[in-house]
């Protein structure tokens, strides 16, 4: 699956199951006009591109997100199961063939998920949105480096259309 074919796939599931969530992360920093690789855990450039999708940890929220990885074909059944469940500490790496998924409840940062997806962007691609953490929010974030997040704060002028050609959208 291409890159822009497995992040619309996910958005298309997620979006039908009403999870809140948004793109942050190597792919968000794509969005505002700079490539970035997505990286393993000591630096190195990986072949397949991980997202990074913060959600809402409310418990509502939280199952609509398993009834979504369910869809997607992972087991969840251990999570429902819990006795004491609690989303805003349930962080999930998955893996798929073309890409790794890395859905945060929380990020190292004084941004409160309500607030920060009230200012989204939300990008629509085939009748599918796509919400991806603001510009404001990304360069405060702690999934950026300082390298990306001088660079970024640097465009005088960031170009919002950067993730269709980094997707191949038309």
């Amino acid at each position: 699956m291409h890159y822009s074919e497995s992040i619309l796939h996910i958005f298309k599931i997620f979006n039908r199951n009403s999870v809140e969530c948004m793109v942050v992360g190597g792919t968000a920093v794509s969005f505002y006009g700079y490539d970035r690789l997505s990286t393993g855990p000591t630096g190195e450039v990986v072949a397949t591109p991980d997202f990074d999708l913060w959600y809402n940890p409310d418990y509502t929220n939280y199952y609509h997100l398993l009834d979504a990885l369910d869809e997607l074909g992972k087991n969840v059944s251990k999570y429902r199961d819990e006795q004491s469940t609690d989303p805003r500490n349930a962080f999930f790496r998955l893996n798929f063939d073309d890409y790794t998924l890395d859905l945060l409840p929380t990020l190292a940062a004084p941004l409160r998920f309500s607030v920060a997806f009230a200012r989204r962007n939300v990008f629509q691609q085939d009748g599918v949105e796509i919400s991806f953490i603001s510009f404001d929010d990304l360069i405060q974030g702690p999934l950026l480096g300082q390298k990306t997040k001088t660079t970024l704060k640097s465009y005088e002028k960031f170009d919002r259309h950067s993730l269709r050609s980094r997707f191949d959208f038309p």
